[in-house]
């Protein structure tokens, strides 16, 4: 069966990712497609401004930028599965959680299908849509909608906190590449990612071990304020960058 879209567009950031620049030709023979289905998907992420053309290759924009959510799902999907799961599996009956609008976090969702008495709390929109099928009892914050990322923001969504005594909140990151701590790529994310910290017990970041690879401007959290970081099997380089982490799962 043939990737969808996508998946497709993921996959092709996830090649470049390991690539850096590369030849289309040779691109297209990697992804088993053909040279005009992927002159259609480069055109699509040219528009996103996410690769740029030069020449009979191809190449990531460097900037720091949000991919849409259609595409960040399809993006190192199992090592994504594989860190979620085992995050939300860590959940209890009978807890008050967050779970953020992170690709990773809401992939592991399902893993919350069998807790009982859960109030989730979210500024994911698919993921509300998502638990609310599960018949798990969600709220989801108020605030202005943020199309790429999917998501609330903003002083509503804060209110919203700041009235929820939450025993875990499980947040995503876009990096920690060069960093003292957990970042995002946009400041509309601050506010509210500051916000959770106060007001949990626990705080969990999720991530794929890609992140230590990306970079991304503004740190929403440093590795001391951590309580646990659920990722994939990691370097002995890698595990001294974050040792400041009280707690680390590797999966």
């Amino acid at each position: 069966m043939r990737a969808s879209k996508e998946k497709r567009l993921g996959l092709i950031l996830e090649i470049l990712e390991r690539e850096e620049k590369m030849r289309v030709r040779d691109l297209a023979q990697e992804l088993d497609i053909t040279p005009e289905t992927l002159r259609s998907d480069l055109t699509d992420l040219v528009q996103m401004r996410l690769v740029e053309r030069e020449h009979g290759f191809v190449r990531l924009v460097q900037a720091p930028q949000e991919t849409p959510m259609s595409i960040r799902s399809g993006h190192h999907v199992q090592e994504k599965i594989a860190v979620a799961y085992a995050a939300l599996s860590t959940v209890k009956d009978g807890q008050v959680i967050f779970v953020d609008a992170g690709s990773t976090v809401l992939l592991g969702l399902h893993a919350l299908a069998k807790r009982r008495d859960l109030l989730v709390a979210t500024n994911s929109l698919p993921g509300a849509l998502e638990l609310s099928k599960m018949n798990i009892r969600t709220l989801v914050l108020g605030g202005m909608a943020y199309n790429p990322g999917q998501r609330t923001y903003g002083n509503f969504a804060t209110n919203v906190v700041d009235h929820i005594q939450f025993d875990v909140v499980f947040l995503g990151s876009d990096g920690f590449r060069d960093a003292r701590g957990f970042t995002t790529l946009h400041d509309n994310e601050l506010g509210l990612k500051r916000h959770l910290i106060a007001q949990t017990q626990k705080v969990v970041v999720v991530c794929d071990a890609s992140k230590f690879d990306d970079k991304a401007p503004f740190m929403f959290c440093t590795f001391a304020e951590a309580d646990l970081l659920v990722t994939n099997r990691l370097t002995p380089d890698q595990r001294r960058k974050i040792e400041d982490i009280r707690e680390i799962l590797e999966v």
